[in-house]
């Protein structure tokens, strides 16, 4: 049986609605540039006299909301991230509960099919679901861009800004295709799965806050994909990748061990 293509065709209103969602509120977002843009003085005056933490949290002690690399990182990038980051959650939680929920998994285990060829086949949904997520995102906001921004800005940069969500979403799906394995339930597992995409966010929000929370910051994906990093360097930094990758091979890993060895109620 081709699993590949039954969880493609079972997952994709899930991938159409959020991506859509997301698309419109990119495309919502970049069309308020330009009223930023207008009065570029007055806007920067008003943001000094916010608190310097406040400004540290968004990125405004940096980047400025009259430039459109600037206002795209502090607006519309981390809502990107953290909802996407939410939309891989629960696309990684269900692939795996759902089985045991939906008592399809006495069926698949009836059939030629080894546990790791259903983990491999359900992984490769959930990797082409978030690379189709974040293509149809960059694409969206490179025509944003070009509808509503009139000064110039570099594309390079943009593209690099653009490809951090991805390994960052990615390495959420990772960890809540793991975590399916502990909960009863599609409905518990992806729960726990958005709990722990927003608890992450907060880490990295309380540590750019206060620096004695600074080691927070290096348990959340947030901030190997940090937006001020990427404009401040002109760049994305390769090591980041690197381990946001190398997590998502060691969770895939354990999760094909216990899977493997896990007693299946059907």
């Amino acid at each position: 049986m081709n699993l590949l293509r039954r969880e493609l065709r079972a997952n994709r209103k899930t991938l159409i609605i959020w991506t859509a969602a997301l698309s419109g509120l990119n495309i919502l977002m970049m069309a308020l540039f330009p009223a930023f843009a207008e009065d570029a003085e007055a806007l920067d005056s008003l943001i000094k006299m916010y608190p310097e933490g406040f400004l540290r949290a968004f990125g405004l002690d940096v980047l400025s909301l009259a430039d459109p690399i600037g206002f795209y990182a502090t607006e519309a990038y981390f809502m990107i991230v953290l909802f996407g980051g939410i939309f891989a959650a629960i696309l990684g939680s269900t692939l795996l509960s759902k089985e045991e929920d939906d008592k399809t998994i006495e069926f698949l285990l009836a059939k030629p099919i080894t546990r790791s060829r259903i983990l491999t086949e359900k992984i490769i949904c959930f990797i082409l679901y978030i690379a189709l997520f974040n293509i149809i995102i960059d694409i969206v906001t490179f025509a944003s861009f070009e509808v509503f921004v009139t000064t110039e800005y570099s594309q390079l940069l943009l593209l690099y800004l653009l490809s951090g969500p991805f390994f960052a979403h990615l390495t959420f799906a990772s960890i809540a295709f793991l975590l399916a394995l502990f909960f009863a339930g599609k409905k518990s597992a992806y729960s726990a799965s958005i709990g722990l995409v927003l608890v992450l966010y907060f880490f990295d929000l309380i540590a750019t806050l206060t620096e004695q929370a600074e080691f927070l910051r290096c348990l959340s994906p947030f901030y190997y994909i940090n937006a001020v990093d990427i404009v401040v360097n002109e760049g994305i930094d390769i090591f980041n990748i690197l381990v946001l990758l190398a997590v998502c091979l060691l969770v895939l890993l354990i999760t094909y061990v216990l899977y493997n060895k896990r007693d299946i109620t059907v």
